[in-house]
């Protein structure tokens, strides 16, 4: 039986969460929160949003099945992301199975709860990604994960690009900056990314604080930055217009001067596959490879077409997406107008019908 998370199973949950696998990875190096913390702070800060968190509790002749999967919906997205997988696949002892039934579950509660995508970061070609596949996600990217030396000055070298404050009027020029850079396929699975790169308010009890900075000439933004910041270090994402990969050692030295408040925390950088210029640039700031991670994505509704009888013409003449539209043959269109009844049998319409599963 797989259940959603109630106060009585806090101790359950706390028994699992040491013997799981985290799959935020970002949040982990920079300001990590145990799934038992996570499911009494969304119960609390969250309680629309929908459960979290699922535990499979099963006896049957084999003995007992346990098993916790956690999701977390992203701020002001119909997007989830699969944070944490318990137990580990290393421990045998059926997890395959376990996580197969629970993943199974993940997708039928976002799709009931409206989400439109479910996403996860997962290690590089391994047991879990292959496991995700055969639940029905796609691979969509690769990102890797650098840090940076402990011995780097980071005060050292030239200040960098001239940044300013990322505002709410940047959302456009932002959306356009990531359309430039990322490929088609990545676009399809992120849907539309300029939330993934707005900045809402800050919620009580997020975890660490991301600000963001754009670098901006005559009107046009060629260069954004994110930061994140936690108690155990820092996160640095990056946005180069193609034509300024130029300046990609100077975005990085500015990106380092952000964290000189706390010099003694680790600094990381991710780097997508598609952003250029920078594998040659990140070693002389002091960068080292550190881990990778490969995106998934598994989407909740699909559109297919389907022919069925159009009833009502007066809705033909302004269609929306989503609405029927009337298409009629070369025959149909020849008909006199006299003839309603007639022109009705022959109509048809392909309406998009969207199935969640």
């Amino acid at each position: 039986m797989i259940k959603a998370f109630h106060l009585r199973d806090s101790r359950l949950v706390a028994r699992l969460q040491r013997v799981g696998t985290p799959l935020d990875i970002e949040e982990q190096l920079t300001h990590p929160r145990s799934p038992l913390r996570s499911v009494l702070l969304d119960s609390i800060l969250a309680p629309h949003a929908g459960p979290s968190t699922f535990i499979l509790d099963q006896q049957d002749e084999h003995g007992t099945s346990l098993g916790l999967a956690q999701m977390r919906t992203r701020p002001g997205r119909p997007e989830r992301d699969v944070v944490f997988m318990a137990p580990a696949l290393t421990t045998g002892n059926g997890s395959h199975a376990i996580w197969q039934r629970l993943l199974a579950h993940l997708c039928i509660k976002t799709a009931e709860q409206g989400s439109l995508r479910l996403y996860a970061r997962l290690p590089g070609k391994s047991e879990e990604l292959q496991l995700f596949k055969n639940v029905g996600f796609l691979e969509y990217g690769q990102e890797d994960i650098f840090q940076l030396d402990p011995g780097v000055n980071r005060a050292d070298g030239s200040a960098g690009l001239n940044l300013r404050p990322q505002q709410l009027s940047d959302g456009w020029g932002l959306q356009k900056l990531y359309t430039v850079l990322a490929p088609r396929a990545v676009q399809n699975a992120e849907g539309l990314a300029q939330g993934q790169w707005s900045l809402g308010h800050r919620r009580w009890g997020e975890q660490g604080r991301r600000e963001g900075y754009v670098w901006e000439i005559d009107g046009e933004i060629l260069g954004a930055l994110h930061l994140r910041s936690g108690k155990r270090g820092y996160w640095i994402r990056t946005l180069l217009h193609p034509d300024a990969l130029d300046q990609a050692e100077a975005l990085g030295r500015a990106a380092l001067r952000l964290t000189e408040a706390r010099p003694h925390l680790p600094v990381y950088f991710a780097l997508r596959e598609f952003e250029a210029g920078w594998r040659s640039i990140l070693p002389s700031l002091g960068f080292k490879p550190l881990t990778s991670q490969t995106l998934v994505v598994k989407h909740m509704a699909v559109r297919v077409r389907k022919a069925v009888p159009a009833l009502i013409p007066a809705l033909e003449q302004t269609p929306t997406e989503g609405a029927a539209t009337t298409v009629m043959s070369p025959i149909e269109m020849a008909q006199t107008p006299s003839s309603p009844k007639r022109r009705r049998a022959r109509q048809s319409d392909h309406q998009i019908l969207t199935l969640m599963f």
